[in-house]
């Protein structure tokens, strides 16, 4: 019996601190009209619809689309990706670029070369026959670089042995896994990053190179697939891993980094690096911390003078954009694009006041 006391004690000495129930006080009309609970926020319209394309001859339009393939091993591609390939098309966009998985490999014993086939004849000469480019990093599905997919990036090679960009290819490029072009005065920049790249890596020298030339630039994009900070729980270890890395990026002006792998989108920044999570057009889209899983791609408008404007347009009929308000403030170490004090943001309020 003696166990039991201190549970007794317990209770009495709760019973005793808590005391007995008063009897409510109804309030009086006017305590009434003070505590009465505040008008529920209007609720944020998650998908407004998406403004026409800027008709001014300076501004530039890039369309963005990752992680177009489907499950391991399919061959060709969904309908929702050639309706975003069409949409795309028809919009008039002045290139396209994207940060990977182009097919569904990563698994032994899929036919690489068909798939990759595949991807030419639906995707890549489709925008080739209508005068589009179409820069792209490697995703993980196309040519991992860690141990055991050594044959998928001899496919990868193999693929693109003689197809390469209309633009000529800056010094030093290694295409198709890390090269960069020009582009209408927007540098673009792919890199190789299907796992965490170390500080030593010959890659980054060749950006820190490449982003040290003097020749002036409207916009500089760097693709690479795996984000410089996760934006989602399921690939929380797959990020770029080099601080060398993200110390270059912060240093150049007028810069977007825009990965693929985590299937969903958040405009954001790290710091002085302005960042663009994509969203998958293929499958697997996935749900940002509640919102709804959202299939589409980005598109980013340069005007002459001006930061670069990203919206993403939802599928299936790409008439719709993502409410960048509805979009959680922080994800993991990146904060939304409007939030913060990067310089970027600053000019770009203040564009938006004009």
């Amino acid at each position: 019996m003696r166990a039991k006391a201190p549970f007794f004690l317990a209770v009495i000495w709760i019973f005793v601190s808590c005391g007995s129930p008063e009897k409510e006080t109804p309030p009086s009309p006017e305590t009434q009209e003070n505590t009465s609970a505040p008008a529920p926020a209007p609720e944020i319209q998650r998908y407004p619809s998406a403004p026409d394309l800027p008709p001014a001859p300076d501004t530039l339009r890039i369309a963005v689309i990752s992680d177009i393939n489907g499950s391991y091993g399919t061959i060709g591609y969904s309908p929702l990706v050639h309706a975003a390939v069409n949409d795309i098309i028809s919009r008039g966009y002045d290139f396209v670029v994207s940060p990977g998985d182009l097919i569904a490999g990563q698994r032994h014993g899929v036919d690489y070369d068909s798939m990759w086939r595949a991807f030419h004849y639906e995707i890549g000469d489709v925008f080739f026959d209508n005068n589009l480019e179409f820069i792209f990093a490697p995703g993980n599905h196309d040519a991992s670089a860690y141990a055991g997919h050594e044959d998928a990036r001899d496919a990868y090679a193999r693929a693109f042995e003689n197809r390469r960009p209309k633009a000529p290819l800056l010094p030093g490029s290694h295409f198709p896994f890390y090269y960069g072009v020009m582009i209408r005065g927007v540098r673009v920049i792919a890199l190789d990053i299907t796992r965490p790249v170390r500080d030593n890596d010959p890659q980054v020298d060749w950006l820190a190179e490449t982003l040290a030339s003097p020749e002036k630039t409207r916009l500089t994009l760097v693709l690479g697939h795996f984000p410089l900070s996760p934006v989602h729980f399921t690939h929380i270890w797959d990020i770029a891993g080099s601080r060398r890395l993200m110390s270059i990026l912060s240093e150049t002006p007028d810069l977007i980094y825009i990965s693929g792998h985590n299937h969903v989108y958040y405009p954001g920044h790290i710091g002085e690096i302005r960042t663009i999570a994509a969203p998958a057009l293929g499958a697997g889209a996935r749900s940002l911390m509640g919102a709804p899983a959202v299939s589409g791609y980005v598109q980013i408008i340069v005007p002459p003078q001006a930061p670069a404007r990203v919206t993403a347009l939802v599928a299936p009929d790409f008439k719709r954009m993502v409410n960048r308000a509805a979009l959680p403030e922080v994800v993991f170490s990146t904060q939304r694009e409007d939030v913060g004090m990067a310089r970027y943001i600053v000019d770009l309020i203040d564009d938006e006041a004009h």
